[in-house]
């Protein structure tokens, strides 16, 4: 049976009464000896600390704290402003703006945030490399993971999809206690060795719909912030009853292995970049996919990246007709983030072309971190999986030959084959968010997102 994480997207900064919200439930799961896990926005942290609601935050300390983004709906969300920057640019914005809310948070929880949840399905490639280098390794609400309650590392981030969700049942009474512990119990043993999260917006526990001052792109001054709607008092406390009912039921009768971020991170934390000896570098020449994917190896997974870096490396530390590397190291590096080039015919190349052309590809990845787009041989620029194929063809396959003199270049697939997967191909901004303006479709970042497939692999 999977393991259980019950997460709270709290949210709800223009709703003072919304505050309750966050205490019933921290207390509730604490008085049923469970831990929760609530992922903060950085500008709710703030309004806590502003309003005195300190009963609040120390009935957090029970539970773990994740980040939900520091200003959440306010725009320009991460999508808009990483659709119109370069890579770099973006990476420096939310190191800056989302580096900002969580040392907020941190400061006013007493807490280092576990993981990073997405506001919304506003998001980009650039946020999951981004996260981990202010602390942040896990990415929760993930647009991706390997398989159902699977996680998958993906440009730099551990990430894991959301579930289910109490807010399915607040409209319907009926019930509902039943269909929530049915529905649960399905998705723990369908989830097999895997996770289940179970999440909620808190804030909605009172609220009768969302804040709307940011809906389609609307992005009034503070002054003209309204709170949301509130439900009416009845509804409150069926709601009440029937989720407190639930819980108890988690705690007393299912009792579940129960899990927080933090220990998803502990169970699948990568550890040191992999070496490869002369035969296992042979090895994986005759093993690397045509089409960049990952790849189970020796008890573990190389990403498709992992794999550029050893063979482009067998390359780049070679010499002419004499030894190659004794090791090399499977670097984790994001793919490119530019579109990459296509060879469009057969040729070949000196070896020693081919070899300044692999030096020169990861001199570019040691200093960016990435893979680069484009390398040159002779007249030919090559995509990265291009090059990647012809350096595994150029590695010797007997302990005693030497390099081949020439290498043959053939176009290939520059398309990570995971990004051909369902759900990388389902992958969309528009209509997914009441809070995009109207419009906005994202197109560059989902191409960033499908390059950066070459990062992926199971955790």
């Amino acid at each position: 049976m999977a393991r259980l994480i019950f997460s709270f997207d709290s949210e709800d900064y223009e709703t003072p009464a919304a505050d309750d919200t966050e205490l019933w439930w921290a207390r509730t799961l604490t008085r049923h000896g469970l831990t929760g896990c609530f992922c903060l926005v950085g500008e709710l942290a703030r309004a806590l600390r502003t309003r005195g609601r300190r009963d609040v935050v120390e009935a957090y300390q029970a539970h773990e704290i994740a980040f939900h983004s520091d200003m959440h709906s306010a725009h320009p969300t991460h999508a808009e402003y990483l659709e119109e920057l370069d890579w770099d640019a973006g990476v420096e914005r939310l190191l800056r703006e989302e580096g900002r809310g969580i040392a907020d948070v941190r400061s006013i929880t007493g807490q280092q945030p576990s993981a990073y949840v997405k506001p919304g399905n506003s998001w980009g490639p650039q946020t999951a490399a981004t996260l981990p280098r202010l602390g942040v390794p896990i990415f929760a609400d993930a647009p991706l993971e390997w398989a159902p309650g699977v996680p998958i590392w993906y440009a730099g981030s551990l990430c894991l999809k959301y579930h289910l969700h109490f807010d399915g049942y607040f409209r319907d009474p009926e019930d509902r206690l039943a269909r929530m512990q049915r529905d649960l119990l399905h998705l723990l043993e369908a989830h097999g060795d895997g996770y289940v999260v179970m999440y909620t917006h808190p804030c909605r526990l009172y609220t009768a719909a969302f804040p709307d001052n940011f809906t389609a792109g609307k992005n009034p001054p503070r002054s003209e912030w309204r709170p949301a709607p509130l439900r009416p008092e009845a509804e409150r406390e069926a709601l009440k009853r029937d989720f407190d009912a639930f819980v108890r039921w988690v705690a007393r009768d299912l009792k579940p292995e129960m899990a927080t971020y933090r220990q998803v991170y502990e169970a699948h934390a990568p550890g040191r970049e992999r070496w490869l000896n002369r035969d296992q570098v042979r090895r994986l020449a005759g093993a690397a996919p045509p089409a960049p994917g990952p790849l189970q190896w020796e008890g573990g997974w190389l990403s498709a990246a992992e794999q550029w870096s050893v063979l482009v490396g067998a390359l780049a530390l070679g010499e002419v007709h004499l030894t190659w590397p004794k090791q090399v190291a499977a670097r984790r590096l994001l793919g490119p983030v530019e579109t990459p080039a296509r060879l469009e015919a057969t040729s070949t190349a000196a070896i020693g072309e081919l070899m300044a052309a692999a030096r020169s590809a990861l001199q570019d990845a040691e200093r960016t971190g990435r893979m680069p787009a484009s390398v040159s041989v002779r007249d030919a620029k090559l995509g990265p999986n291009a090059l990647m194929q012809a350096c595994a063809r150029a590695i010797p396959r007997h302990f005693r030959a030497r390099w081949p003199e020439r290498v043959t270049l053939t176009p290939a697939d520059e398309t990570p084959a995971l990004a051909h997967r369902a759900d990388f191909a389902a992958l969309r901004f528009q209509h997914t968010w009441s809070i995009f303006p109207p419009g906005f479709e994202g197109r560059r970042l989902l191409e960033l997102a499908r390059l950066q497939a070459w990062s992926a692999r199971p955790a």
